[in-house]
């Protein structure tokens, strides 16, 4: 295990730092380029935890504005914000099931014979494992996120896909969701209140809690996507699985390759 760099100050980046290379390191994938990023990619997710637990601590997402409506807070905004830089390195990382399994087929299309009589057929003969889930992250997860954390593991586990770099994603979509069901419920406990009024011009305007919503869905369907938790990208990460197609062009010059072995 290499040493954090010296700006790792506090005990929760290092320990990111040490899960993160772990995670690359098991899965075999090459990451001793790639420290810095790694280092960068630790020191957001430890801020973003720590704004996870102001919004712990305060209690709740939403205050009351002047209307009735509601009002998110800083803490709950900051702690969205900072969500969002980490789900930035992500891919760049191998930190997503979908980026995994493009270096996984690129590393196995630089090893196999391209020059056999079929590329493809070699890459066929690569089985897909068995569903490998990743260890928890190494932070402390609200009761929500911890709720959510359990209760997607048997689903995962029907996949049959190596999440095991996947830790910090998935940790993101357990905070993702407990924001999103915040909104909700913000919703149901002021009767479902979509729009306020404004007192002083009578103006309705649609509430924080409801436009976030959408703001928050997106997020939750990019993290799906890249983890292939849809089924679009549950395909796409069977191709990966057996080395195929990374792209068009990569697809291109293999077949190129095959046609002219000379």
């Amino acid at each position: 295990m290499p040493k954090p760099p010296a700006f790792l100050t506090s005990k929760r980046s290092r320990e990111v730092w040490k899960y993160t290379i772990t995670a690359l390191d098991g899965a075999g994938l090459d990451w001793t380029s790639a420290l810095l990023q790694i280092a960068l990619l630790a020191d957001k997710v430890d801020q973003w935890r720590a704004h996870v637990e102001e919004v712990d601590r305060y209690g709740h997402r939403y205050d009351e504005d002047a209307n009735g409506g509601s009002l998110e807070t800083d803490e709950s905004r900051a702690e969205r914000r900072t969500r969002g830089e980490v789900m930035k390195d992500l891919d760049d990382g191998g930190l997503t099931v979908i980026a995994a399994g493009q270096v996984r087929a690129l590393d196995r299309m630089l090893t196999a014979d391209l020059f056999a009589a079929d590329p493809f057929a070699v890459m066929d003969q690569l089985g897909e494992g068995g569903a490998n889930l990743p260890k928890k992250p190494p932070w402390s997860m609200t009761k929500g996120e911890a709720r959510i954390w359990r209760e997607i593991q048997p689903l995962l586990q029907a996949s049959g896909f190596d999440y095991s770099t996947a830790g910090i994603a998935l940790g993101l979509i357990c905070a993702a969701i407990t924001d999103w069901q915040a909104c909700k419920q913000w919703i149901l406990d002021n009767r479902g209140m979509i729009f306020a009024a404004a007192k002083d011009t009578g103006r309705r305007y649609e509430v924080s809690a409801s436009y976030n919503r959408a703001k928050i869905a997106k997020q939750i369907r990019e993290l799906l996507k890249r983890n292939g938790m849809t089924v679009a990208s549950c395909a796409r990460t069977k191709a990966l699985s057996k080395g195929r197609v990374i792209s068009k062009d990569l697809a291109e010059l293999l077949g190129y390759i095959n046609d002219n072995p000379d």
